[in-house]
């Protein structure tokens, strides 16, 4: 070896072996030995019980993503023995990619109300496996994530049931007019299949829950609050609740969603106005405490949802669910619209509806074609069949040619709005997309525009690149900061909710609407956004 003063000794497996060669300290053997001989156990000790706390950490990890995994059920998206798009009733308008090469998402989600022993026939008030879907809601979610819209099918609506096959291969018959949700009969997936052909609506997903989850998911999260305009005693529902708003949570919960006698004139078609508000109360709240933002909170929410959920096959497994929950919290808020489908009554029995076919069209035209109903068009703007006065997507940061993926740099996101917890949403939201080195930070000032410092112009495309995923416009990149990071992202009034930037959302109930005025009304359109949303009671 080379004569020199690094202090490695010659014999790395010696007792010596850390004794700098210029050193006084004593050679091994005497206490100085001893001592280093105790720091290398203490130190093979450490590591051992280092190496137990992440295994046990990854164990524990593993096991709840197995034990969710297990608990998700998943069945056939389709039922139909004839295919929706090639039934003769009209075509399923295919979706079309937005100029950013997105494509919107739609999904019927069902509220069965199948009493199967146990908690389900508890909560129903007796056993009835066979199950209709009490609660149908079509949800739409805009190609660029800026706005979603939420239309519920009255479960009374007279339409054409399709003939299905069920998972088991039981066969079912067409019905040339029957109640909507009778095709749950044959499975989630003719259920999917008639509104597919009802709708002409491309339905990519469906997600069924029955009555015990909606009581678990309701206690997990610490109650809803809902409003009646006056108290509420109902003795078929047993819902009791006083005038104002309340807490429901549970059974009370339950009974909330399912009361039609407690509710205006006792038809279907005010629950709905019930079940919409508590969905945009829970929304809120979910929000407001960022749960699907904290690890922990997550993972006890999807454990509890999915042991009465049932998914289709494509996204029945904790990854693609998590997927879809990353892509729907873009949404903000303010952009979610609920809609109560129009209809007239039903003249061989008033106790049933039919489709309000011209406004219905409307809508559902909306829907299929990606526009918002309650604001600008988000349509793929390409030039031919653009409706005119429609507004083109502004601009956004495109310019970058890296991945998420590919940006190493550290971000900092700064909260300059008045939102708790703001930069934390923003910053999970970025690791979701794939920006892994992210991290949430306070700011000392208010804000109003919204910016993506970066500190270098080797940090540039990078910076572009996280304004691309917010879908900021190419003028929030700019270079600057205050030296916290390569690239901070200042985030102002302008973007105080939401996962995508959207500076027109700030003043939802103004923005202007894509349907006729009275396909909105007839349809009871509701803000999820807005907290003073109060269901009339019956006598009101």
């Amino acid at each position: 070896m080379s004569d020199d003063t690094s202090g490695i000794a010659d014999d790395e497996t010696s007792d010596a072996a850390w004794i700098p060669k210029h050193s006084s300290v004593a050679p091994a053997g005497g206490k100085d030995g001893r001592t280093r001989r105790r720091v290398k156990r203490t130190l093979m000790i450490l590591s051992g019980m280092l190496v137990l706390v992440i295994g046990g950490t990854v164990a524990y990890a593993g096991y709840w993503y197995y034990r969710i995994d297990h608990n998700i059920k998943g069945a056939p998206l389709h039922g139909a023995v004839v295919p929706p798009d090639q039934m003769g009733s009209g075509e399923i308008v295919q979706p079309t990619k937005d100029p950013y090469g997105d494509v919107p998402i739609n999904i019927l989600l069902i509220g069965t109300d199948a009493r199967l022993p146990g908690q389900d026939a508890s909560l129903g008030g007796f056993t009835d496996p066979s199950g209709r879907s009490d609660v149908e809601m079509l949800v739409h979610v805009s190609a660029d994530r800026s706005n979603a819209t939420v239309v519920s099918l009255p479960r009374d609506t007279m339409i054409p049931i399709p003939a299905c096959v069920d998972a088991k291969g039981n066969h079912y018959a067409a019905q040339s007019i029957g109640m909507i949700n009778s095709a749950l009969a044959a499975g989630p997936g003719c259920q999917v299949d008639t509104v597919e052909e009802f709708t002409h609506v491309k339905i990519d997903h469906f997600m069924m829950v029955d009555f015990a989850g909606v009581v678990a998911l309701t206690n997990a999260v610490g109650g809803v609050p809902v409003c009646v305009t006056k108290a509420v005693n109902d003795p078929d529902s047993h819902l009791t609740l006083p005038a104002g708003t309340s807490t429901v949570q549970g059974d009370m919960a339950l009974a909330f969603l399912r009361t039609r006698e407690g509710f205006a004139d006792g038809t279907d078609l005010y629950r709905t106005q019930a079940q919409h508000q508590y969905m945009a109360a829970l929304i809120r709240k979910m929000k407001d405490q960022a749960t699907l933002d904290n690890p922990l909170q997550a993972t006890h929410l999807m454990d509890i949802a999915s042991k009465s959920l049932t998914v289709d096959d494509d996204i029945a497994s904790v990854g693609k669910l998590l997927d879809l929950a990353n892509t729907l919290k873009k949404v903000p808020t303010q952009n979610i619209t609920f809609l109560t489908m129009p209809t007239v009554p039903y003249a061989p029995d008033h106790n049933r509806v039919s489709p309000d076919t011209d406004l219905d069209d409307q809508i559902f035209s909306l829907l299929a074609h990606d526009q918002s109903v309650t604001g600008p068009s988000t349509v793929a703007a390409t030039g031919a069949g653009t409706t005119p006065g429609t507004p083109s997507p502004t601009p956004t940061a495109t310019s970058s040619a890296l991945s998420p993926s590919a940006v190493t740099d550290p971000i900092i996101v700064e909260n300059g709005t008045t939102n708790d917890g703001r930069s934390r949403q923003l910053a999970s939201t970025l690791q979701a997309d794939g920006f892994k080195n992210t991290s949430g930070v306070s700011y000392n000032g208010d804000v109003d525009t919204t910016t993506v410092f970066y500190s270098s112009p080797a940090h540039q495309a990078a910076a572009q690149a996280v304004a691309t995923a917010l879908q900021l416009p190419a003028s929030a990149v700019q270079a600057g900061g205050d030296g916290s990071a390569p690239i901070v992202v200042r985030v102002g009034s302008d973007f105080a909710s939401g996962d995508v930037y959207n500076p027109g959302a700030a003043s939802s109930s103004s923005a202007p609407s894509a349907l006729p005025s009275a396909a909105l009304s007839s349809a009871d359109g509701e803000n999820a956004a807005d907290p003073n949303l109060c269901v009339s009671a019956a006598g009101s």
